[in-house]
């Protein structure tokens, strides 16, 4: 997954340097004087588009009228676009929401409707040889932090986009919400029909997506223009909220050489409880040989016994079910990273000394006692950032690929998937082989990637075709790889991927202590619900074919749900409204299954 290398950055931001962040800004909107007369036009997008601020739309601006839709259930965030494009400039513009109203008369009170004001990023240069130039939406700014440095302008001709984001609480009654927003334009108001279905099904408290996204907390005063442990927290608690687990704690839980104390606490405090976190990588600590830079056996060793010892503790404190064991796993990225030649050996060796020191630990500890700490501890996977290879197969007894993880490129084909089926099923390790996925600045597209310029349903679909395809987990390297000067107007494109490795922006320029979210971000955080909602009709096929003596197969069943929507890794673009109408299906055969299981299985049947 690479980026290991470190650049030499100055940890010093200027206060000049803050205040130019927006200097393009101030010029733009002097530019524009108000006009007495606006044409406004309103319409709405969907979540999964990325209309640009200077490119016209006059055929969607046609068919498209205000009314913002939005599908849901319980414990759901549900989010829409409302594009603003005015005949002439803006100097102003508001928006407020009401409450909302089912036909019962239940209220879906407005305190759960945020707001959100795109920032669009100028890119003039693309891999991609049909790219648009342009101004990029990106950024997701809290609205009033929007307004209150004056940036809620827009030049005639232009387009604006105000992300709405539902949050629909536990105990929200089912049906369909209606009311109004009012957008006000240099004083002119105008009313904006909101609609809100919930469905009847709930999103599990539990994240069962794994994954795993690295914050580079040494890079965040280089944005931020400061740092404090309260910030590192912020960041931390930031991804988590998007359901994504980040791939490392805070620097005060895990930045502490082989001194684990503060680590192992945090785990059984926090880290093994919380059911919003799926995945922690472990820390670890490198010994040199002769052959390089390896894992240290003794840290290893040391880690695994303090976690031991501290699951042992807790068990007999009163907590039969704690386990610090389970969503551990090793991934040596400082070590070795798309290991070839020579680190072929590396990896052998490394994964060696960590599947002895598993067994070690879990004889010593579990064994007679334990039998679920057992397996768990010796479960703990050591993810290597490789596609199959015969050169890298293994075993227990000689080291190798554990937890294989490949680009997302190389599970294209039926034949790669099937490669990778066949290795889980022919290994002979004790507790088999694992098979997750990555990317970077590649694949490009057409494959799915995370990258500014592309399509946002390739960020999208990507949880579905882990679902589809049975990706164990996803790692992603970075959300906050902040190297330009201004971050704000200047986009990352490392080599040449537009926004690889920045998923967010630093909040300091808006007044905010954390990140701020970003388009694609929020498409990620959307394509795990998506990937919870479908686990959850699988789960409901499982249970009726129990209940009823029947033997559906839920990958039969489920597959026209997302046949449509890709081919292999390669998402179908331009493709929003089909995706919203199967997301929408999707909600309603889960919800189906709350009332009427049998028609929720001929529903499936006759897809």
């Amino acid at each position: 997954m690479r980026k290991y290398m470190k650049r030499a950055v100055s940890l010093v931001l200027t206060l000049a340097l803050s205040l130019s962040v927006f200097a393009g800004c101030k010029s733009e909107k002097e530019a524009a004087k108000s006009d007495s007369k606006n044409d406004v036009q309103l319409w709405y997008a969907y979540n999964t588009e990325n209309h640009m601020k200077d490119l016209a739309y006059p055929e969607l601006i046609a068919e498209r009228d205000s009314t913002l839709r939005m599908n849901a259930i319980r414990n759901d965030v549900e989010t829409v676009q409302l594009m603003i494009t005015p005949s002439n400039n803006v100097l102003s513009y508001d928006f407020q929401v009401g409450d909302l109203k089912n036909a019962n008369g239940d209220v879906f009170k407005a305190e759960n409707i945020a707001l959100y004001a795109a920032w669009y990023v100028e890119i003039l240069e693309s891999y991609m040889a049909d790219a648009y130039y342009g101004y990029y939406p990106d950024a997701l700014v809290p609205f009033e932090n929007f307004k209150q440095l004056k940036h809620n302008y827009i030049a005639a001709g232009q387009n604006q986009s105000i992300w709405v984001e539902a949050s629909v609480p536990a105990d929200q009654a089912a049906g369909l919400y209606t009311g109004t927003g009012e957008l006000d334009v240099d004083g002119v108001k105008y009313s904006v029909p909101i609609e809100l279905m919930v469905y009847d099904a709930d999103m599990p408290a539990k994240n069962n997506v794994k994954t795993s996204i690295g914050i580079w907390y040494d890079y965040i005063p280089l944005s931020e223009g400061y740092y404090t442990a309260e910030l590192a927290e912020a960041y931390y608690d930031f991804l988590l909220s998007k359901r994504i687990s980040p791939m490392k704690a805070t620097p005060t839980k895990w930045n502490l050489g082989t001194e684990y104390e503060a680590y192992v606490q945090w785990l059984g405090e926090e880290a093994a409880v919380n059911p919003m976190i799926s995945t922690y990588a472990l820390p670890y600590a490198i010994e040199t040989y002769e052959l390089g830079s390896i894992v240290s056996r003794e840290g290893v060793k040391k880690l695994l016994t303090m976690m031991a010892e501290k699951n042992i503790e807790l068990r007999e404190a009163g907590n039969e079910t704690i386990d610090l064991f389970d969503k551990a796993f090793y991934y040596l990225g400082g070590i070795v990273d798309e290991p070839s030649g020579d680190k072929i050996q590396v990896v052998r060796d490394c994964d060696l000394i960590i599947t002895e020191c598993k067994y070690e630990v879990a004889n010593t500890y579990f064994k007679d006692k334990y039998p679920d700490l057992y397996a768990s501890c010796l479960g703990v996977q050591h993810l290597v950032t490789s596609a199959f290879s015969e050169d890298l197969i293994g075993s227990d007894t000689v080291g190798g690929v554990q937890t294989w993880c490949g680009q997302a490129s190389t599970w294209h084909t039926e034949a790669q998937r099937q490669e990778l089926a066949d290795r889980r099923a022919s290994t002979d390790r004790v507790n088999s082989e694992n098979t997750w996925w990555y990317t970077c600045e590649q694949p490009r597209n057409p494959f799915i990637n995370f990258h500014l310029d592309d399509d946002l349903l390739n960020t999208r679909t990507i949880c579905w075709m882990m679902f589809d395809y049975g990706v164990e987990g996803m790692i992603y390297w970075s959300i906050n790889y902040h190297t330009s000067e201004n971050i704000w107007e200047i986009p990352v494109d490392y080599l040449d991927a537009v926004g690889d490795g920045v998923l967010c922006y630093p909040g300091a320029q808006y007044g905010i202590q954390g990140p701020i979210s970003t388009l694609r971000l929020e498409n990620i955080r959307e394509s795990i619900e998506d990937y919870e909602c479908l686990l959850m009709i699988k789960n409901h096929i499982l249970a009726y074919n129990e209940a009823n003596g029947t033997d559906y197969d839920p990958a039969e069943l489920m597959a026209w749900l997302y046949a449509d929507l890709y081919e292999g890794v390669i998402p179908e673009r331009d493709n929003a409204e089909g995706f919203a109408q199967q997301r929408a299906t999707v909600l309603e055969v889960l919800a189906q299954f709350t009332t009427d299981a049998d028609g929720a299985i001929d529903t499936l049947l006759e897809g």
